[in-house]
């Protein structure tokens, strides 16, 4: 890649692709920044972007999740032009072991030359395993953050918002989040009135309201937890409306505490309160979407002493009251 200047007035924006990318991860920040150039061709002649979709493979025709066929002006081996901004795209966690260490090399070669760099989704990996992210506040998919952050602890992983930027790097979460970075790099670029006016055009708020972890379970998929949480977890999940301690769980298990303690953290990456914790919040987030039981029956049913300590719980981990992801995620008033 050659070194962006400055003072360039079109700023030329790679969005590197995949095998197996989501649509969305491309098209999304594609259409905020093609969109963004309709207004300027008025507001600022001869400004705006290009975008660029680049391979990273060294093959220039990508095969997206959906089976769509995308043809890329450029692989990441041959981009021949200034780069102002570099996005990743997501793709899924099987292909990332399949990629080309080259593609880890470049990153690191031309990040100097590129003005800002960034991710969508699981792009998040890649920048990780190219050693661009050390030491930096990042996020990715929630379903996906304590993979990344086990992956690479040397990162600050935070799954609740839509976007980080630290420095020069940015990182977004899963999926739509991608256009919530791109209006946000557009307001960086050209100002606050005009990002605001491509959200309006594209009917999408310049700055979404709550967190990302809104959108998903507390804790990981049952399918990739280890026999022995597993065993833990259907043992709470029979008991979850009584008063339920560590002890409780080490006997069930025929542990000492602190023995049961040192080996569901080695296996869970957690504690046993903390996962109990979850546990409780992932069901009364269920049960507000798919019931309609009062908050104060659902927080009997999920061991909460009142609905005032659900209430707590909901703030602290989704930034929003019981009542108010009703209203988001089932629709009830």
């Amino acid at each position: 890649m050659k070194q962006i200047s400055n003072d360039r007035v079109m700023k030329n924006i790679v969005l590197l692709i995949l095998p197996q990318v989501q649509l969305l991860d491309v098209a999304g920040p594609c259409d905020v920044f093609t969109s963004a150039n309709i207004f300027l061709a008025d507001q600022k002649p001869g400004s705006g972007y290009k975008v660029f979709l680049v391979s990273g493979i060294r093959d220039k025709m990508i095969t997206s999740s959906s089976g769509v066929a995308l043809s890329c002006s450029h692989t990441i081996y041959d981009i021949d032009f200034p780069v102002d901004t570099l996005l990743i795209a997501g793709t899924s966690l099987s292909v990332l072991d399949e990629i080309d260490p080259e593609i880890y090399h470049c990153l690191q070669d031309n990040v100097a030359g590129v003005r800002r760099m960034g991710s969508v989704c699981i792009g998040a990996f890649v920048l990780a395993k190219a050693g661009l992210l050390n030491g930096k506040q990042v996020t990715t998919h929630w379903k996906y953050a304590d993979t990344l952050q086990n992956s690479y602890p040397e990162l600050d992983v935070n799954v609740n918002p839509f976007f980080i930027r630290d420095q020069q790097l940015y990182t977004s979460g899963g999926v739509t989040s991608g256009m919530d970075l791109a209006l946000a790099l557009l307001e960086e670029d050209f100002g606050k009135p005009l990002a605001a006016e491509v959200a309006r055009h594209l009917v999408l708020h310049l700055r979404r309201s709550g967190v990302q972890s809104q959108f998903g379970n507390a804790l990981p998929d049952y399918d990739i937890m280890s026999s022995f949480v597993k065993e833990v977890r259907n043992m709470l999940k029979q008991n979850l409306s009584k008063n339920i301690t560590i002890e409780d769980m080490a006997e069930n298990m025929n542990m000492s505490v602190r023995n049961f303690s040192r080996v569901f953290l080695k296996e869970s990456g957690i504690t046993p309160g903390h996962f109990l914790e979850k546990m409780r919040l992932d069901q009364a987030k269920n049960m507000l979407e798919y019931t309609a039981m009062s908050i104060d029956t659902i927080a009997e049913k999920c061991g909460f002493s009142s609905a005032v300590s659900l209430r707590r719980l909901f703030i602290k981990h989704i930034s929003m009251s019981p009542a108010q992801y009703r209203k988001a995620f089932n629709g009830a008033e």
